[in-house]
């Protein structure tokens, strides 16, 4: 078989059917677990090696040319089919020698959650476990197409037929403010206290059901606060915090990555209780291997609650 040098690579192939898909830089980049420079750099050779434009982008929107719409059908389709075949492959090797796969959602730290990282952390180091960070909608996805073992996720719009679920860990939102804010005197924060202050908050789309719980909160509250685009690094995020250009509604776990001009204010309980962020384990009900039922086990009874104190 002749192999061509004009072939474009799997990663340039998954890079532009993730924006294909997200139309979203950003998001894609997150998807893939890369930043984006490298994205548009894949999307531009792959561009240039098909000599074509399939994607156009300016600083308003994204959008596929009809080339692009064309050639995500038949790169999709590649895609699929490798992963078929990769699957295939796996399913051949013998459970013990096969990593058990974890999916666990992006936005928390677990790092913060000392007898899960516990758990997580034992099963990595016998060699048994390999782990992947992705919004919870991906991380339900996949797992329903067993592409993942079993997945650590916050909320979610419904859950596939097939799935089991358990609710495992609480993690309260904070308040994340310039160290010179008004509010900041105060030990705890009602949204009364930042209604003035423009908030970064995250498009609905990278979560729906925890979005939607939260504007319902807010509307409740009459809280409407300007609106900015949460930054996708939040390395940026603290940074913007602490230049006073807003604030942000933060889970606690986050609590771990510090900033010099950025205080933590919890919330009053009502609304720390409304805005909590449950999380979930889910696995599939079928599951026959042995070690991923027993890591199913030892994740479920290991339960926590309202740990966070801000100081």
């Amino acid at each position: 078989m002749h192999l061509s040098p004009r072939l474009p690579t799997i990663k340039q192939l998954q890079c532009f059917v993730a924006v294909a898909q997200e139309l979203n830089f950003r998001r894609a980049a997150q998807r893939l677990n890369m930043s984006q420079p490298p994205l548009s750099r894949q999307i531009h050779a792959l561009e240039t090696l098909l000599r074509t434009r399939l994607i156009d982008r300016d600083t308003h929107r994204v959008a596929l040319t009809g080339a692009g719409q064309a050639f995500l059908v038949e790169a999709e389709c590649l895609l699929n089919q490798l992963e078929a075949a990769v699957a295939t492959r796996l399913a051949h090797q013998e459970d013990a020698e096969r990593d058990i796969r974890i999916g666990l959602t992006s936005v928390l730290d677990f790092s913060q959650f000392p007898a899960l990282h516990e758990t997580l952390t034992q099963a990595r180091s016998h060699h048994q476990a390999r782990l992947e960070h992705n919004y919870t909608k991906h991380l339900i996805e996949r797992l329903a197409a067993s592409q993942i073992d079993l997945a650590i996720v916050g909320e979610f719009e419904r859950l596939p037929a097939g799935l089991g679920i358990t609710h495992i860990a609480t993690d309260p939102l904070v308040v994340a403010l310039p160290a010179q804010h008004p509010a900041a005197m105060h030990e705890v924060i009602d949204l009364a206290d930042i209604a003035d202050t423009s908030l970064y908050w995250f498009p609905r789309p990278d979560n729906p059901a925890f979005f939607d719980r939260c504007e319902a909160v807010f509307s409740a509250a009459d809280y409407h606060p300007p609106r900015l685009t949460e930054p996708a690094d939040h390395i940026t995020l603290l940074a913007r915090i602490a230049n006073g250009e807003g604030l942000a509604l933060l889970p606690a776990s986050m609590l771990a990555a510090s900033r010099v001009g950025v205080v933590y204010r919890e919330l009053a309980p009502t609304l720390q209780r409304r805005l909590a962020i449950d999380i979930h384990l889910v696995w599939r009900v079928d599951e026959q291997r042995q070690q991923a039922r027993q890591l199913i086990e030892a994740l479920s009874c290991r339960v926590e609650h309202g740990r966070y104190r801000v100081t």
